[in-house]
This record gives structure tokens, C-alpha cells and sequence, in this order.
């Protein structure tokens, strides 16, 4: 594992970002007699200080076998202990969970490595130092010692101030909005007690939004834009959230912070009529309504040409109703409408966003999601979204340099999950990680911690220590499906507690997954998916329920062609009271010090294991007999080979092989590829290999293979040249050559005419095909596929699809069909498919700078600046700012998405300036690009049932320039430097 070390090293060294708070760091005196090791890398996390607070984290030592608790020292004196002295969210929950469900000590002891400091003064820094402590006592040497600073008492933006009325049913958006856009660089937005409504707002860099009071998500669909694409090649339309900061220039937002003591309702779902349940410390928990794609608006459906009305007391959605019975009657049908909802708080490209204190509640979709951002800390928050459907806690997609700790999290979905694209578009990514998950208690929910089912992109680099897990139905949660690529790796998860997990597994890879709500088309991925270099160590399990009954699932695949999830261990890990474990194409797994009591099913035995090979158990639990050696063959192996008089057939025949305890199996290889998708081909020491063509040489190899799946590679191989006169007669082709696009059909009940509609979705790089097959008297080996006259590829049946293709292009296709002995036969049409437009990338940039031109009468300023560009999209106008606040005119509404101007010219002159004062100016492109969005109910009456829907992209950077209007000689800075 000297690789994984290196990868769980980089992970924390990438987490210490608090450079702004001036690290200082010391080494260590080393420590004596039975002192325990010291703490490293002490640590302010990113924004986790304000004018009255600093949070710290720390690593435990490599030896941290002996060490109990942890004390922290500021300036020199004691100042608490992490486990007797946080007060975060988490631990109240983790102190009950070992003095009431872990009675007896099974559990493997969490230790707590955050600390808050607080009642500080503003902008006053303080050294700080942590040392271990063992249970005799002994205290270690100081850890690296650090400075920390507090931030000057920010300037305090009520909105109350702004309009907005608390305890009331009026809706407080603008009011807030207005707050966030007056508010200045370190300023803070208060939401204040009282309970205020809102729809979508949008936040901006260096701005905390604090909320002490109770933010109710508006129940209304209008509330909230629908223009919003997950990634930039998705083909399903959905909601801004609640709560936003958006830009598609990453990194033009930055340090972001949202705070309090209050609670953020995303208004989505009901209560569950059996709301509040009491949980397990005594407390009472809200229980939503665990609805559906058809449960959510309750019973609606067409008819006489439109949705029937949204009866509110059938529903089981709030706003998740209102959204999606909004979508269905601008056409979508259900499933596609149902992928409208709104998240609670959605970031894009923000570069240092921070989350403490508050509660989440009641999301339409997915709790707080975090997009193409970096340096994200999620601090002391409680979760409670738990049965909402699809209420993930906190998503990191295409994120990076993360931090989760001291959070409560019941959700309704998985609690914390990572996201990493879909297919080849994603393939290029930079990797999903560089995270650090501890101190946290995750119950209910799905997955604890979650990686997939969008993997296309990799997550790598995760350390996930000290948390614990209570009936949740997963613990690590790896999923993902064939065409999705990419997959995890460099994952330890140590140090974990895992009590009544109750639905898949305490621990699932699994290349099988389905999400029936699934609505984005993507390129297959070039590369299978595959999880890999996984570590679970000193972690116990105990008391499994749930249906899916195993301990831990291992579910590769064999669709197209053999992938494994390989290369992870389990190294000091209990489990109790639990299933056994199913394991199908796992290689190179090793068992160190697992012990199984206890087991539920399986006769006791705590193994199921098929197709798996390269398995090691060391001082485990009932270790199969069958793992220490795989199959071997004689020294004098050799298989023979007749053929047919036809040629159409060889049958094989050979010796068998031995093992320690018995060979299950042969697999044979036909020129290098195996025969069948099954793991072993035949139970018999003779096959009959068909299909063959005649006078044809052919090279066959046999392998065998015992009952895990312990299979040999050096089996007996043979070549052959099959009897009977070489075929050259070419394929037949069927009498209706027509190639045809995969179509979808909308049943006569989807749509509001009452009428069926075949309908194609183009793909903006990919394009799916099907034809008729043809015949042959030797057999159809496949079909090439041309595009534009070059061979695109093979299909070994008469389906295929074209992937690598450009958006927005034609491109004609034909087929040619190709018998077993090579022959060919082109089909007698084409067909010409044109790929999705291309979908717009990033945002506008510029060229240049900004020039600032000083009027005569010294009160306005011209600027001029070059055309912005992008790519696939157009550029429409500019905003243009001064000293940090734009230029509208009267009743105009900024918004990242929307396309409200100051001009559409690449000049603007400035008017109403005062004289004697400086002032800075900033400009800001905006892209106009174009997707193509279902609707399904109007596929009768628009092509393919897909509408053409804008999206507007800001640049966020932008040219900008000074200048200093002195009366007289009133000049600019570019004036200044000539």
C-alpha cells in the first residue's frame, strides 16, 4: 500500500489552507517514557474564524494506538479538551451512542480532533498548540503551533433594514437580495429571529450570510429559474435553489461563508402524518414524506389536452409538487419533470465556501451541493432532511480540497456524497477529492459516506476517520454502472463506528447500480468504471437489519467484458450480529485481522464468493479454503482439437487440472477472447467451440478455475485450421436496409393530444443506431460502422453507437455487414444524423484591459474595452460596475443567469461622478448559449418533442481600472503611468 500512503498524505497536506490566518509552525520536543505521540498538522480550516471565534482541527499521530483525548492550549494555557470540551452538533449524539448502544465496548472508541475557540476579541490573533493524552494521563509535546487570528467586527447588513417582515406570509426576496447586493467585502447579511420567505437568492464573494432566524423557502414553482444544468452536458432542465452562488468562471467567486444559530427550510415535502419521531438521545426529529416521481403531485394526470389540476391534498410535495406539476404542464412528463425540484444551497465555482452552525431542513432535491469549487469546509450544521426523496445532506460534484466535521446529518438520501460527472465528458476532470470526513454522526439516510453514481471524472485522495454511523443502509458507498466510467481510489476509511446498518451493506462497490429517476443522456465512457486501492481498517460493525443481506457486496460486472474491483483491504475490522459477505469479481482483496461473529445467514459461514481471484485472508474469520491457491496444471498439460467435417465446429478436449480443493470450471479463449459472458465457460474437461467457418485457423486456450474464482493463466492452448472449403460468399442483407436513430416512444397517454410520438434525443457527441440484421450461411461475426466514409468502429450486433462524434455536426452512416470468414456485404442506404448543437463552455473572457477616460468636466468617466469572447455561445452585452455596485436602469434585476445589461456596446461613459473621489471600475461579459430541453407531452407537436431553452453565462473576471477624479487636474491611472 506504499502508494495509498503517499495519496493519504497529499490529502491532508492539501487541507492546510488557512494561510491568511499566518501558520507558524514548530516542531515538537520529543516525547518520554510513556508519553503519547503529538497531533501534526494543526490547522485553521478555511473562513472557519470570524470576529469572535476560531475553529481548529488537527491529524492524529501515526501512533495514536495509546492517545484518549486531545488538549488545546492557547497563549500558553489549557484552555479544554477536544472530547470533554466540543460542543458542536455531533458530539452530544456521539457521547449518548457509546453510553447507550455500545453498552458493552464493542465498538471501536472515536476521537475527537476539532475544537472551537470562543467569546474572542475582534481582530486579535493567539498562539495555539495541541498535545495528546493517554488514559494514564501522560500528555505529549506540543503539536506545530499556529497563529490564529479573528476578523475585525464586520459591517452588519439587516434585512430587516432592507424591507424584509418577519413572521409574516409575505414574500422577503427582495428585500434580502437587496441586503446581499448593498452589503460590502467582509461584510455579514443578518437574517434575523423571526421567520422570513424567500425564493431564490444569490450571494457574492466575501460576504457571510448569517441566519439566525428561520428562512422558509417559497412554496411557488415561479420562485425559482429553471435554467439551471447540472453539468454543462446535461440534457435534463432543472431549478436554481434557495440559496445560490453561481458563476461559470470558476474561482471568480470566493470566501464565502454561511452561518448561524437559525434553520433553512427548503419548504419541499409534507410532514409525514407520524412527524416527529423521537430518536435515539431523546429528541424529536421531523419525518417528511417519502415521495416519488408520481407520489409528489399526488394523483395528476392528461386530460382533454392538459394536466388535470394539482389537488394539494393528494400530494405528498410542498414546492417539490408545485415545480414539478409546473413542468409537466409546460410538456414534460413526470420523470423528466420530477428533475426540475430545487436543491436548498447550490454553489458553483467558488473558491473558499463555508458552512456553520444552521439547520437544514426540508429540501425540494438535494440538501447543500457544491459544484466545481475548491476549499469547502462544512463545519457543525445539522441535517435533518429524512424521508424527503433524493435529501443528500452535502454533494461535493467536480470539487476539490474538502473538509466535513462535527455535523449531524439524518437525511433522506445519502448523508455525504461526491459526484464526479457522467461518461467520457467527463473523463478529463480533474478528480473528485482531497477530502477529510471525521467527527461526524451520520444517521438514517442511505449512504454514509458516498461516492457515485456519477463517477466519471474519479474520486480519489478521502480520508474518513472517527465518525460514527447508526442505521444508515450503507457505511462506504461505492456505486456506479457500466457506461459511467472513471470509479475511486485512494480511499482509507479508519477509524469508523457502524451500528444497525440496515439496507445494502455496511459496505458497497457495486458496478450495478440504477437510479429509476435518472434523466441526463451522456457518452458511454471509453474507459469501464471500476472502484480500486481502498483501505478499511480498525472499524467495527454491529447489529445488520435490512432486506439486502450481506455484510459487504462486491458487484463487478461482466456486460462488457470482465472488471473487477480490486486492490482493497480490510485490515482490524469486527463484525457482529451481521450477514455474511457476497463478493462477485473482486481481485486482490485482503482480510487482516477480520473477525466475523455471529453471522446471520449462510450456515455462519461468513463468505460467498464467486468469480473472484487473488483474495488473501490473514487471522480472519472462517477464511475459505479455497482462496490460499488457485488451480494448477500438470507439467505435461495439453489440450487437443478436432474439427468438424464441416469447419463450423472444433471440440476441445484436455486433462484436467488440480486444486487444493476442487476445479468448478473451464474458460475458454477463442484467439485471445474469451468465449460467453459467463466466468467459466463449461464444468466439463470438453467443449464444443460453434460458430466456427471453415478453413479458418484458429487459436483456443483453456483455463481453469475454482469455486471463488481462482482462475489459472497458463492453461494448455492450441492452434487450428477448421476442415471444409473456405467460405466466399458474402453476407445477405435483409430486404429493409434502413439504418435508423434509437428512438424513444411516448405512449399515447403522455401526451396532451392523446397521440403516440416516436421521438429521437441526438446526443451532442454521441448518436445511437439500429438496423435490421443480416444473414450468412457460416454466420454474421458483426458490422462496420462508416461515418462520413471512415471506419468508426465494430458492432458485433446490429445496434451501435457513435461516441467521439463533434456537436453540431452531420454526419452520414453507413453499414456493412461481415460474416465469420470475413466476407462483406455493404447494406444498400445510409443515413445522415446531425449531433445535438454544441453546448456552451465556461464564460466570456476578454482580451485586453479596461480604459478609463476622464471627462473635461471631470464628473464622468468613458470606458472602452475589446469584445469579450466564448465558446458556443454568443456574446450579447456587459455590466458594468462602480466601486463594486452596477449600472441598471430603474427597475432592472441583476442575477447571475438572467440577461439584464448596462450595455450592449464595448463602450460606456460613466456620468454623476463626484469630484475629489476615487473610484474603480469593472466590466463583465455575458454568453448567451442554447439546449435543447423534453417536452415530452408536446412531442407530437414539436420535433422530437425537445424545445429550445436559453442559459446566460457572466464572465465573473473582467477587465477593470481606477481612477482619481481630483479637481482640476482630475486624471486616470492609466493617464498617470504615461
Amino acid at each position: 500500500m506504499k502508494r495509498f500512503k503517499v495519496g493519504i498524505s497529499t490529502i491532508l497536506g492539501s487541507l492546510l489552507v488557512f494561510s491568511q490566518l499566518g501558520a507558524a509552525a514548530h516542531a515538537g520536543k520529543p516525547s518520554s517514557g510513556s508519553a503519547p505521540a503529538s497531533p501534526v498538522n494543526l490547522q485553521v480550516p478555511n473562513l472557519a474564524n470570524d470576529e469572535d471565534s476560531i475553529t481548529l482541527v488537527w491529524e492524529k499521530p501515526e501512533d495514536y494506538s495509546s492517545i484518549v483525548d486531545f488538549n488545546v492550549y492557547m497563549d500558553g494555557k489549557k484552555i479544554g479538551s477536544a472530547q470533554k470540551d466540543n460542543g458542536g452538533p455531533a458530539k452530544a449524539y456521539i457521547d449518548n451512542f457509546y453510553k447507550n448502544i455500545d453498552k458493552d465496548g464493542f465498538h471501536v472508541d472515536i476521537l475527537i480532533h476539532n475544537f472551537t475557540v470562543e467569546n474572542l476579541k475582534p481582530n486579535k490573533s493567539h498562539e495555539f498548540y495541541v498535545t495528546s493524552v493517554n488514559a494514564e494521563g501522560d500528555e505529549s509535546a506540543p503539536s506545530n503551533k499556529i497563529t490564529g487570528k479573528t476578523t475585525p467586527v464586520p459591517e452588519v447588513f439587516n434585512i430587516v433594514d432592507f424591507g424584509a417582515t418577519p413572521n409574516d406570509e409575505t414574500k422577503d426576496t427582495k428585500a434580502i437580495q437587496a441586503a446581499i447586493d448593498a452589503a460590502t467585502p467582509g461584510a455579514k447579511v443578518l437574517i434575523p429571529d423571526g421567520k422570513f420567505i424567500s425564493g431564490e437568492i444569490w450571494l457574492k464573494s466575501d460576504v457571510t450570510l448569517q441566519v439566525d432566524g428561520y428562512l422558509l423557502g417559497s412554496p411557488d414553482a415561479e420562485d425559482y429559474s429553471r435554467n439551471f444544468w447540472l453539468y454543462d452536458y446535461s440534457t435534463d432542465e432543472r431549478s436554481y435553489s434557495l440559496i445560490n452562488a453561481h458563476t461559470y468562471d470558476y474561482g471568480s467567486l470566493k470566501n464565502i461563508r454561511i452561518v448561524g444559530k437559525g434553520t433553512i427550510d427548503g419548504n419541499g415535502w409534507k410532514q409525514d402524518p407520524s412527524s416527529p419521531t423521537i430518536d435515539e438521545a431523546g429528541n424529536e426529529l421531523p419525518l417528511l414524506m417519502a415521495g416519488s416521481n408520481t407520489k409528489v403531485t399526488g394523483n395528476v394526470s392528461v386530460k382533454n389536452g392538459k394536466m388535470s389540476p394539482l389537488n394539494h391534498d393528494e400530494a405528498f410535495g410542498i414546492l417539490a409538487a408545485n415545480q414539478t406539476y409546473a413542468a409537466q404542464v409546460d410538456g414534460m412528463n413526470a420523470k423528466s419533470a420530477y428533475s426540475t425540484r430545487s436543491n436548498l444551497i447550490t454553489v458553483r465555482g467558488v473558491d473558499g465556501m463555508y458552512y456553520e452552525g444552521f439547520t437544514q431542513l426540508n429540501p425540494s432535491f438535494h440538501g447543500i451541493v457544491n459544484l466545481h469549487s475548491k476549499n469547502i469546509v462544512v463545519n457543525g450544521t445539522t441535517a435533518k432532511t429524512y424521508d424527503a426523496n433524493n435529501a443528500d445532506g452535502f454533494e461535493f460534484g467536480d470539487s476539490q480540497h474538502i473538509m466535513v466535521f462535527n455535523n449531524f446529518v439524518d437525511t433522506g438520501d445519502d448523508a455525504i456524497n461526491f459526484a464526479a460527472g457522467m461518461g467520457q465528458a467527463a473523463a478529463g476532470e480533474e478528480p473528485t477529492g482531497e477530502a477529510w470526513i471525521f467527527n461526524n454522526y451520520i444517521r438514517e439516510g442511505h449512504g454514509g459516506v458516498v461516492t457515485g453514481s456519477h463517477t466519471g471524472g474519479w474520486f480519489q485522495d478521502f480520508l474518513v476517520e472517527d465518525n460514527i454511523m447508526y442505521k444508515t443502509d450503507v457505511g462506504l458507498r461505492a456505486k456506479t454502472n457500466t457506461p459511467m466510467g472513471g470509479g475511486a481510489r485512494e480511499i482509507l476509511f479508519r477509524d469508523n463506528a457502524l451500528e444497525g446498518i440496515d439496507g445494502d451493506g455496511p459496505f458497497v462497490f457495486t458496478s450495478s447500480y440504477d437510479d429509476p429517476n435518472a434523466a441526463i443522456l451522456y457518452e458511454p465512457a471509453q474507459q469501464i468504471s471500476q472502484f480500486k486501492d481502498i483501505k478499511v481498517e480498525n472499524t467495527t460493525v454491529r447489529n445488520q437489519g435490512g432486506s439486502k443481506k450481506q455484510a459487504i457486496l462486491v458487484q463487478g460486472n461482466n456486460d462488457v467484458g470482465e472488471v473487477y474491483h480490486e486492490n482493497i483491504t480490510f485490515e482490524n475490522v469486527k463484525f457482529d450480529n451481521v450477514y455474511s459477505v457476497k463478493m462477485d469479481y473482486a481481485k486482490d482483496f485482503t482480510f487482516k485481522n477480520v473477525s466475523f461473529t455471529n453471522v446471520k445467514d449462510n450456515g455462519g459461514n461468513p463468505w460467498r464468493i464467486t468469480n473472484s481471484t487473488g483474495l488473501v485472508f490473514e487471522n480472519t474469520t472462517g477464511a475459505p479454503e479455497d482462496a490460499a491457491q488457485r488451480p494448477e496444471w500438470s507439467n505435461s498439460k495439453a489440450v487437443e482439437a478436432v474439427s468438424s467435417e464441416d469447419g463450423k465446429s472444433v471440440t476441445l478436449n484436455w486433462d484436467g487440472a488440480s486444486d487444493n480443493t476442487r476445479v468448478t470450471g473451464y474458460t475458454i479463449y477463442k484467439d485471445g477472447k474469451k468465449i460467453g459472458t459467463n466466468y467459466t465457460t463449461t464444468k466439463d474437461s470438453s467443449y464444443t467451440v460453434s460458430g466456427l467457418t471453415p478453413a479458418k485457423e484458429y487459436t483456443f486456450k483453456v483455463e481453469a478455475a475454482d469455486a471463488i474464482g481462482n482462475r489459472t493463466s497458463d492453461g494448455p492452448e492450441i492452434a487450428v485450421k477448421t476442415n471444409g472449403t473456405a467460405d466466399v460468399t458474402a453476407p445477405v442483407v435483409p430486404e429493409n436496409t434502413q439504418i435508423k436513430e434509437q428512438q424513444t416512444t411516448i405512449s399515447a397517454s403522455e401526451t396532451f393530444s392523446g397521440k403516440a410520438a416516436e421521438v429521437v434525443y441526438p446526443g451532442f457527441t454521441w448518436a445511437s443506431l439500429d438496423w435490421e440484421s443480416a444473414s450468412d450461411d457460416t454466420g454474421i461475426a458483426g458490422y462496420n460502422v462508416y461515418a462520413n466514409g471512415e471506419l468508426h468502429g465494430f458492432a458485433e450486433s446490429s445496434n451501435y453507437t457513435l461516441t467521439n462524434l463533434q456537436p453540431g455536426t452531420k454526419y452520414l452512416v453507413e453499414v456493412e455487414a461481415v460474416d465469420l470468414a470475413g466476407n462483406k456485404s455493404k447494406y444498400g442506404s445510409s443515413l445522415e444524423v446531425e449531433t445535438a448543437v454544441p453546448y456552451a463552455i465556461g464564460a466570456p473572457s476578454f482580451a485586453g484591459g479596461l480604459k478609463a477616460e476622464i471627462g473635461t468636466d471631470g464628473t464622468s468617466v468613458s470606458l472602452s474595452w475589446n469584445k469579450a469572447t466564448a465558446k458556443n455561445q454568443d456574446v450579447i452585452g456587459y455590466r458594468v460596475y462602480v466601486n463594486g455596485q452596477p449600472i441598471k436602469s430603474e427597475g432592472a434585476v441583476f442575477t447571475p443567469i438572467n440577461a439584464e445589461l448596462t450595455t450592449a456596446e464595448t463602450h460606456y461613459t460613466v456620468t454623476g461622478l463626484k469630484q475629489g473621489k476615487k473610484y474603480t471600475f469593472k466590466v463583465e461579459a455575458v454568453g448567451k448559449g442554447i439546449k435543447y430541453s423534453k417536452r415530452e407531452r408536446l412531442s407530437d407537436v414539436i420535433p422530437n418533442g425537445l424545445e429550445k431553452v436559453f442559459g446566460y453565462r457572466w464572465s465573473g473576471f473582467g477587465p477593470s481600472a481606477s481612477a482619481h477624479l481630483v479637481p482640476g487636474k482630475a486624471i486616470s491611472e492609466q493617464a498617470k503611468q504615461k
